[in-house]
C-alpha cells in the first residue's frame, strides 16, 4: 500500500503542478474518469500506468531487472535503488529540488533540511512556466551523493536546485545554489545566516528568498538558450523569455528590442497570455521613462495589452501587476492595490509585483504598509535586477513616511544603478532638500537636466496631483531649490 500511496502522490502532484483538472487529465491519458478517480485513491493495474506513463513520462513503475518486466512492489528483503532510463526534458524549462543536506552533527535536524526542501518544491511550483519535479521523485536522492548531470539523465531536468542547512544554537545558515545540467555550470549562489528565534518563519523567509533570487536567473539562462537557436525556429515561450532577459535591464535600446520580440510572440501565439502581459509592462515602463511618443497614449496602450492578458488567463500575475500600475495612474487607488494583491496571491516570491504593490499602496496614502512591501522586495532580490527599481522604490515610501535618512543611501543607489532615468534624480533632489543638502541637490538638479527637460515644481505637481505623497515630494523639491 505504501507503494500504492507513492504512485497516486506523484499523479496528485503532476496534476497540480500542470494546472489540469481530473477530467483534463483524463482526456490527456485517455483513460475513463472512473480509471482516474481510482488512481489517485491508490487502485490501479500495471497495464493504466503504462498508458499515464507513456502519455505523460512520469516514472510510476520500479523495473525489475530479474524478471525482465516492470512490478509495482520491490523485493522485501532487498532495498536496490531503481534503474532509471535517460529522460529527455520536456520543452519547457525544468527543474529538481534536491534534498538539502543536514550538516549539523545533530541527525534531528534533518527536520528543516527537509522542510526547506519541501517548501521550495511547493513554491517553485507555483511558477506555472517551470515543470517542477515532484517531492517523490526528488527525495529518492537524500542521503545520496550525486552528480547533477546523473539527476539531469534521470529526471529529465535542465536544472538542479540543491543546498545544505548547518545549525549552531541559536543560529542556522542555510546554503544553496542553482546548477545548469549540460554543463554543470553553477549559475547562482546564496548564503542565509538567521537567528533562530522562530524556525518556521526563518524556514519560510529562506524560502522566499531563494525563489525569488532565482527566478530571474532562469529566466536568462533560458533567454540564452533560445537565443542560440536559428531565428526561424524560436517559439512564442523563446521570444518571451529572450524579451524578459532584455526588459531586466530596463534601458531604452533594450526595452525596443524587448517590445519587437513580444510582438512576434503574439503573432506566432495571438492567445499568449505572458506576451501581452509582459508587453503591457515594457510599454508602461517605455511610457514612465519619455520613451513613447504620446505618454498617454502609451499608458492606454499598456492597459490594453494587461486588460487582453487578464482575460486570455486571470491567474498570470504580469497581466495584474501591470493591470494595476495602470490604474493606479489613472488614481483609482482601491482597484490598483486589489490587482497588485492579486498578482502575489498567484505569485507570493514574485518580487517585481510586491516593489509595485509597495508602491500603489505610497500613492494610496498607506506609508507604513508601502515601506514594509517594498523593504520586503529589496530582501527578496538584493542585487536589485530592474537596475535600482527595487531601491528607488523603497526610498521612495521612505520619503514619503517622511524617513528622509533612511531613504536617502536607497535614493543614491537607485541614481547610481540607473543615470538614465530621471525619475530617479527628482526623488533623490526631494530628499536632499528635506535634509538641507543643499549642495549635492544642485549636483543632482544639473546631472538631471542633462537627461530630459529641465526639472520644474510645476510639472511635478501636476504630475503627482492625487497621490498622497505629492505634498512632501513637491516640499523637498522647493527646498532643495528647484525652480517653479
Amino acid at each position: 500500500m505504501d507503494e500504492n500511496r507513492r504512485v497516486a502522490n506523484i499523479i496528485r502532484d503532476y496534476i497540480a503542478r500542470e494546472h489540469m483538472s481530473r477530467d483534463q487529465f483524463a482526456f490527456k491519458t485517455k483513460l475513463g474518469r472512473s480509471t482516474v478517480d481510482k488512481l489517485l485513491v491508490g487502485l490501479f493495474s500495471d497495464k493504466t500506468l503504462a498508458i499515464v506513463e507513456g502519455h505523460t513520462g512520469l516514472p510510476l513503475r520500479v523495473p525489475d531487472m530479474q524478471e525482465g518486466r516492470s512490478t509495482l512492489l520491490p523485493d522485501r528483503h532487498e532495498e536496490p535503488q531503481p534503474v532509471r532510463a535517460p529522460r529527455r526534458p520536456p520543452n519547457r524549462p525544468s527543474i529538481a529540488v534536491l534534498p538539502f543536506t543536514n550538516m549539523s552533527a545533530d541527525p534531528g535536524q534533518d527536520f528543516f533540511a527537509d522542510g526547506i526542501t519541501e517548501d521550495l518544491i511547493t513554491e517553485l511550483s507555483r511558477l506555472r512556466w517551470l515543470f517542477v519535479i515532484a517531492r517523490n521523485s526528488s527525495f529518492t536522492y537524500k542521503g545520496r551523493a550525486v552528480d547533477v548531470r546523473q539527476v539531469a539523465g534521470e529526471l529529465g531536468v535542465r536544472y538542479v536546485l540543491e543546498g545544505s542547512v548547518r545549525t549552531s544554537a541559536p543560529r542556522i545558515r542555510v546554503t544553496s545554489q542553482l546548477v545548469e545540467t549540460l554543463t554543470g555550470k553553477h549559475i547562482w549562489a546564496e548564503r542565509y545566516d538567521r537567528e533562530m528565534h522562530d524556525i518556521f518563519a526563518v524556514q519560510d523567509e529562506i524560502t522566499r528568498n531563494v525563489v525569488a533570487a532565482i527566478e530571474p536567473h532562469l529566466y536568462t539562462e533560458e533567454g540564452f538558450r533560445a537565443a542560440s537557436h536559428p531565428p526561424g525556429s524560436i517559439d512564442a515561450w523563446g521570444l518571451v523569455v529572450r524579451a524578459m532577459g532584455l526588459i531586466n535591464r530596463i534601458d531604452r535600446r533594450q526595452n525596443e528590442q524587448a517590445r519587437a520580440l513580444l510582438e512576434e510572440a503574439i503573432w506566432i501565439d495571438p492567445g499568449y497570455a505572458r506576451a501581452h502581459a509582459v508587453l503591457g509592462w515594457a510599454v508602461w515602463w517605455a511610457a514612465r521613462c519619455y520613451w513613447w511618443h504620446d505618454t498617454q497614449a502609451g499608458y492606454r496602450q499598456a492597459a490594453q495589452h494587461a486588460e487582453e492578458a487578464v482575460a486570455l488567463d486571470p491567474s498570470e500575475p504580469w497581466a495584474r501587476m501591470t493591470l494595476g500600475l495602470c490604474l493606479s495612474d489613472a488614481r483609482r487607488h482601491g482597484r490598483a492595490v486589489t490587482e497588485l494583491r492579486a498578482a502575489l496571491e498567484l505569485t507570493p516570491n514574485f518580487a517585481l509585483g510586491r516593489t509595485f504593490l509597495g508602491w500603489v499602496l505610497l500613492r494610496a496614502g498607506h506609508f507604513d504598509e508601502a515601506v514594509a512591501e517594498t523593504g520586503q522586495a529589496v530582501r527578496m532580490s538584493p542585487t536589485d535586477s530592474f537596475s535600482g527599481l527595487y531601491t528607488a522604490t523603497h526610498g521612495l515610501a521612505l520619503l514619503g513616511s517622511q524617513r528622509f535618512l533612511e531613504a536617502l543611501p536607497f535614493r543614491r543607489a537607485s541614481v547610481a544603478s540607473f543615470t538614465e532615468y530621471s525619475g530617479h534624480y527628482n526623488t533623490l533632489i526631494s530628499c536632499c532638500g528635506h535634509l538641507g543638502l543643499l549642495e549635492e541637490a544642485r549636483t543632482f538638479i544639473e546631472a538631471r537636466n542633462k537627461i530630459g527637460p529641465p526639472i520644474r515644481v510645476s510639472v511635478l505637481r501636476k504630475n503627482l496631483d492625487g497621490f498622497a505623497h505629492c505634498g512632501v515630494f513637491v516640499e523637498g523639491l522647493v527646498k532643495a531649490g528647484v525652480p517653479e
